[in-house]
């Protein structure tokens, strides 16, 4: 069977580490498949650090949401190819292909945004942009003939809103790649004189609510004033979100509690956790980040916003606060500092979670399956 695995939309964000993973399962074992990869640069960068790419590969500079000579690019590719099936990893591919299409749905703007996910982004010019933007996916997602979401809640949310049928729609469970399994565990919680370390690890996304950064740290200076502590964000050094970030933080006198990395290759995520001692996530909207799998495999803490996606997965591994609380936030990094007790009652939970997920080859096998299904009905 030959397959075209497409990226070619991932740039950033959590898709692209999931489907990083995807791709070294196709790559160590195919599982019988001829596989055919269509990457974006950044997905192809991304892979490279674990192994080279096979030689046949296409790489976009250029996505084909916003780029027609990419989206021509693409069409010619697959028509050329006649691959059985194509498998846009995350989606939309912004294409209609003479083959069967197979598309995953990791956009909770898509599936289930609420009205606290648009209330993180700015009136009326964001506001309008991720309503027309959804509708606009959802036209393209109809084109597809079978559907991937990472839970439940997406599943109901895609067949309510863009009228899928159910059965067209398979549930494959989000996981940790296996570098974070075979990791070492983070370092050890900091005593009272020493620096704690909160991860937010996030593209840069206005639904994440990073805005809401340093109030949390403003609170938590307040409430904990002998506390040593930073937070640590993982931006573009000339992105917008951060310097609002850090204008905020410089208006509340808590600039030196801000710490950009900077974006971070898949490959070196483990390091990142182990810098840190706690993963804050002050989310609005996700459909299962991959940072909180990947905390509970390192063994970090999660302090998180009380939404019901929130919850889905992580269960009871994680403290929750009211969405764009700040003082409620600071106050369950508080009860974290103070209580051993419970700092390892959520990472013991965490990673019984975690060992609960299907491993990346399990996930693989999962979305092989129902490819195969798919091939045999056309």
């Amino acid at each position: 069977m030959h397959i075209i695995l497409n990226t070619s939309t991932l740039f950033k964000g959590g898709a692209l580490q999931t489907s990083t993973a995807f791709i070294l399962q196709a790559l160590a074992d195919p599982a019988g498949i001829q596989w055919q990869f269509i990457l974006s640069a950044e997905s192809a960068r991304q892979v490279t650090r674990f192994r080279p790419l096979p030689p046949q590969t296409d790489v976009f500079n250029r996505s084909p949401a916003r780029h027609r000579p990419s989206r021509r690019r693409l069409a010619e590719l697959v028509a050329q190819s006649r691959p059985d099936l194509v498998f846009t990893f995350s989606g939309p591919a912004y294409v209609k292909f003479p083959t069967p299409h197979a598309v995953g749905v990791t956009d909770g703007w898509v599936t289930h945004s609420t009205w606290t996910a648009y209330r993180s982004v700015r009136f009326p010019r964001e506001w309008l942009f991720f309503a027309l933007n959804s509708l606009y996916k959802i036209y393209w997602y109809r084109k597809a003939n079978q559907w991937f979401v990472q839970t439940e809640l997406a599943r109901r949310g895609l067949h309510r809103r863009a009228r899928i049928p159910l059965e067209r729609i398979v549930v494959v469970p989000n996981t940790c790649g296996e570098h974070y399994r075979a990791a070492t565990v983070a370092s050890r919680f900091p005593g009272p004189t020493e620096k704690l370390r909160l991860l937010s690890f996030s593209a840069s996304y206005s639904h994440k609510n990073l805005i809401l950064l340093p109030d949390i740290a403003s609170q938590l200076q307040r409430i904990e004033p002998a506390l040593d502590f930073e937070m640590v964000v993982t931006l573009p050094p000339e992105d917008a979100l951060l310097e609002r970030i850090n204008r905020r933080a410089a208006r509340l006198g808590v600039e030196r509690r801000m710490v950009n990395r900077g974006p971070i290759p898949v490959v070196e995520g483990p390091d990142l956790y182990r810098s840190c001692h706690v993963c804050l996530l002050p989310t609005h909207i996700e459909t299962y980040s991959a940072t909180y799998a990947e905390s509970m495999s390192m063994g970090l803490p999660i302090v998180t916003t009380d939404l019901n996606f929130a919850h889905d997965a992580c269960r009871d591994a994680a403290l929750y606060f009211q969405p764009r609380n700040a003082v409620a936030a600071a106050e369950q990094i508080q009860r974290l500092i103070h209580d051993p007790a419970l700092r390892q009652q959520l990472v013991a939970r965490g990673r019984q979670i975690v060992s609960e997920l299907p491993t990346p080859r399990q996930r693989y096998e999962m979305y092989v399956a129902a490819l195969k299904r798919l091939a045999s009905e056309s």
